[in-house]
């Protein structure tokens, strides 16, 4: 009795001797896999973001460097301040535990200052993950306790919103097109009545009838399209119009290669370019010139200068125009003498009648100058 009891006590020695050997090796290829953490496995870096929103996000939950999973969430906190109004951005922070390797090196090496974190969904219905970009040489390498910037990514609540949106739209789209489909068959509007109207039909069967006799009578000859399409003459005197074209285009060449004739002499003729030139250089001088006269000019230098900038001279300009508005304003109301001249009607007719006195009296004298011309002698 007492060997049975000894044996079964050894029996169990052995089992949970195999028992604790299975439990470290499965312990140890967890801890080598990341999924299980043991003191002195691993050497863990405190990595910190900001984010609006953590829909989905729980604690414990993978944190991936490029979708390859390098920690986890240790802690999600919100911000000591709360934030002035809704849409104040990034007031919950996330700290990360990154403990993780990739390629045999420490996955902490390759998360730098300008990394970013982005809250990401592991699947249709899965939970949300944290996934880090790698960082370039440009940014720094990031230290224990150190906060990176993050992307703001649509949740899935934004998605479903935005389909419920667009199922909307379809359902509102779907009820139009079914109204339309419904006015084109009870043959409302311009393609119901192209589908349904008999006099459409009509009118246009007439329309490819007439069609197909305007196409017989061009292939027939006739008219001004058919004579145009068959007369073999028409094609000959085309043919020839543009023979002598290119014989034109020919010779026009040969003048501007040979520098022969007007075309060819503009472009090869030395003499025209110096000419031409000269022309430009003499302009160029006058156009010099008219500068300095204009500059003069805005200086108020010479006559011209004097006239448009001397304000003594427009003083008197105007003066002499006041005084000549006043003595035209006397003239109109017949004040002064040739005022009186201009208004007074009395001058007028004493005028008139002394013209006529006059116009009778060379008359008179005329007829007899005797009358007026009478010499009187006396001797003493």
């Amino acid at each position: 009795m007492a060997q049975r009891k000894q044996t079964s006590f050894s029996e169990l020695r052995v089992g949970i001797l195999v028992i604790s050997a299975l439990a470290i090796l499965l312990l140890v290829i967890f801890a080598i896999s990341g999924d299980i953490k043991l003191p002195g496995f691993s050497k863990t870096t405190i990595v910190k973001t900001q984010m609006a929103s953590v829909d989905g996000l729980r604690k414990g939950a993978e944190v991936r460097l490029s979708g390859k999973k390098v920690g986890s969430v240790k802690e999600i906190n919100f911000s000591n301040q709360i934030p002035t109004n809704q849409d104040a951005p990034n007031n919950i922070e996330i700290v990360m535990e990154i403990d993780g390797k990739l390629d045999g090196r420490p996955a902490i090496e390759r998360i730098r200052t300008d990394s970013k974190a982005v809250l990401k969904s592991a699947g249709v219905l899965g939970d949300n993950v944290i996934d880090i970009t790698p960082g370039t040489s440009a940014g720094k390498a990031i230290q224990s306790g150190a906060s990176i910037d993050s992307i703001a990514q649509k949740s899935v609540g934004d998605i479903i919103n935005a389909a419920q949106t667009a199922v909307t739209n379809l359902n509102a789209i779907s009820a139009d097109i079914r109204e339309m489909t419904g006015n084109m068959k009870a043959g409302r509007g311009s393609i119901g009545k192209f589908l349904y109207d008999e006099s459409f039909y009509v009118n246009l069967d007439t329309t490819v009838r007439q069609a197909e006799g305007l196409i017989a009578d061009i292939r027939d000859g006739k008219g001004t399209l058919g004579q145009l399409a068959n007369d073999p003459a028409l094609y000959k005197n085309a043919t020839d119009t543009i023979t002598k074209l290119r014989g034109i285009a020919d010779n026009v060449e040969g003048q501007l290669n040979t520098g022969k004739g007007t075309i060819g002499k503009l472009l090869k003729d030395p003499k025209l370019y110096d000419d031409a030139k000269s022309l430009v250089s003499k302009l160029n001088d006058t156009s010099a010139r008219l500068e300095g006269l204009v500059s003069k000019i805005e200086r108020g230098e010479g006559t011209v200068g004097k006239l448009i900038n001397d304000e003594k001279m427009y003083a008197d300009a105007r003066d002499t125009i006041e005084k000549l508005n006043v003595i035209m304003a006397r003239l109109e109301k017949g004040e002064g003498t040739a005022g009186m001249l201009l208004k007074d009607e009395r001058l007028y007719n004493n005028a008139n009648t002394l013209s006529a006195e006059m116009t009778k009296l060379l008359y008179d004298f005329r007829q007899n100058p005797k009358k007026y011309l009478s010499v009187k002698v006396t001797i003493f």
